[in-house]
């Protein structure tokens, strides 16, 4: 394995401890709270970790997004009420699936020109970037159970 794989593995599976540890025991309340306007729940971070990071891995393998996989931050990222097994179930699947990919790449895979909107850029880019935008939201993940947490005490 490349070793720039090993490290993105390394930031996803910290990723996955962050959902596993500031997600999974949540109430369906709490999986949807909106702590503020223009704030996401856990459950819509959640949901836009695991369909952003198979986007990102898509895009850098050079492939189309698939229609139904089209969706946009907004949409993904809203509170929907959906059980949070379901949710977590789907991140789960995803993110094994980001894994295995980036498992099996090559040398000549990262160095592969791929389009991202009207630029070309190298492979290496794109997939870098999926462990960088999952921290990102893993952090707004902790940061919102606190605030759930904190709201609730006692209550």
């Amino acid at each position: 394995m490349h070793w720039l794989v090993s490290v993105w593995l390394r930031n996803l599976e910290e990723v996955e401890e962050t959902v596993e540890r500031w997600a999974t025991d949540l109430p369906p309340e709490g999986f949807w709270w909106v702590p503020a306007a223009q704030a996401n729940p856990i459950g819509g971070l959640v949901r836009h970790i695991g369909g952003s990071s198979y986007r990102l891995l898509l895009r850098g393998l050079g492939q189309e997004i698939p229609e139904p996989l089209r969706l946009r931050p907004p949409e993904e990222l809203a509170p929907t009420g959906e059980p949070p097994g379901l949710v977590l179930e789907t991140f789960v699947a995803r993110m094994g699936e980001v894994k295995a990919a980036l498992r099996r790449l090559q040398d000549r895979d990262l160095e592969r020109l791929v389009r991202v909107g009207p630029h070309e850029v190298r492979a290496v880019y794109v997939l870098d970037h999926i462990g960088a935008h999952a921290q990102h939201h893993a952090g707004q993940i902790i940061t919102t159970r606190k605030l759930w947490n904190a709201q609730n005490q006692g209550g």
